[in-house]
């Protein structure tokens, strides 16, 4: 399969001010790396959600892939032609939508907003004519197209952003947080827009940045995971889990309490962390909280051990991390 997007270790660095000294002397700036060799493939047409907190590089390696701002180091190439450069020769195939509600003119209605772009853009007035509603109505504006933008609920104003990304059919959308000023009705709303409009009928590559887990696996096929400006997993929701968990973890439920210490099991191979917990409703019932890697093999040899020390077991669950946990689990192993 082609790829959209492709980048080999991309390192960008910013300089540090921490005072009009360092403003003056700007050659003489620490420099901070806000990302530090990040190599990722998308495939056309794949939908991908960019996930971290503040800091972690997800809006620099967006306004790098769009040509905004250059790296440092590495290589980046966008439909197989390499724009390390900060190449202008993308203009209509890759599209960046920022969350900055400033950008547009404010004192115009949404539709002249989309004229004066698409003006920009050299899009002659005959088609215009035509583009410009079409696009309002993708966008369910059509109904507040004369309305001034100042006027716009933010909801409104990101779907009219949108919008201006699409006056030239981009085949691949940068999408920066794209539901971070709207409320959970209106999220909805957007991502349902995104999924079925831009994903659903265009075939539109996405590659979204975003805070929100439920946003991530609602909209996209994979998910890549940015931390501290380093790439730490790259894979469907499932499998990233298991790569930033590094284990697995089960419950074995008995019918009785261990004899003994759990102690004896953490001699077992492949078993990494055991401990007995209370379960049920008045915490009547006995279970065994196992992390281990292998379980087709490490699960059997627990069960013997549980029946060779006297103890009955009642069921086995393996233990259902969401995305959030892991990411937040990441963050505390700093």
């Amino acid at each position: 399969m082609a790829l959209a997007i492709e980048t080999e270790k991309v390192v960008k660095r910013f300089p540090v001010t921490s005072g009009y000294r360092d403003i003056v002397a700007f050659w003489k700036r620490e420099k901070v790396e806000v990302l530090k060799g990040v190599s990722l493939q998308i495939p056309a047409g794949q939908s991908t959600a960019l996930l971290g907190p503040n800091g972690a590089g997800k809006t620099t390696l967006l306004k790098i892939l769009a040509g905004l701002i250059l790296a440092d180091e590495g290589n980046i190439e966008i439909d197989g032609q390499d724009v390390t450069d900060g190449s202008d020769s993308l203009s209509g195939r890759l599209i960046y939508v920022s969350n900055e509600e400033r950008s547009m003119f404010w004192r115009l209605s949404g539709k002249e907003n989309l004229r004066v772009f698409a003006t920009l853009q050299h899009i002659s007035s005959s088609e215009q004519a035509r583009l410009v509603p079409e696009l309002l109505e993708l966008v369910g504006l059509t109904e507040h197209a004369d309305r001034l933008v100042m006027r716009y609920s933010s909801g409104m104003k990101q779907r009219l952003a949108i919008a201006r990304g699409l006056l030239v059919k981009p085949q691949i959308l940068l999408l920066d947080e794209p539901t971070r000023s709207l409320d959970p009705a209106g999220a909805r709303q957007m991502w349902e827009f995104i999924r079925t409009e831009l994903v659903g009928k265009l075939g539109t590559t996405l590659l979204l940045a975003t805070h929100n887990t439920e946003e991530a696996s609602f909209l996209c096929d994979k998910v890549a995971i940015l931390h501290r400006g380093e790439l730490k997993a790259h894979d469907t929701v499932e499998r990233v889990v298991s790569q930033l968990t590094g284990k697995d973890r089960w419950i074995i439920r008995t019918t009785n309490r261990m004899n003994g210490s759990t102690a004896s099991i953490l001699t077992l191979p492949g078993i990494h962390g055991a401990n007995e917990i209370a379960t049920g409703e008045n915490n009547e019932g006995f279970a065994i909280e196992l992390a281990l890697d292998q379980p087709e093999d490490r699960i059997p040899m627990v069960v013997q051990h549980l029946v060779n020390s006297g103890v009955g077991v009642a069921g086995i669950d393996k233990v259902q991390v969401s995305l959030g946990s892991a990411i937040e689990q990441l963050a505390r192993t700093d």
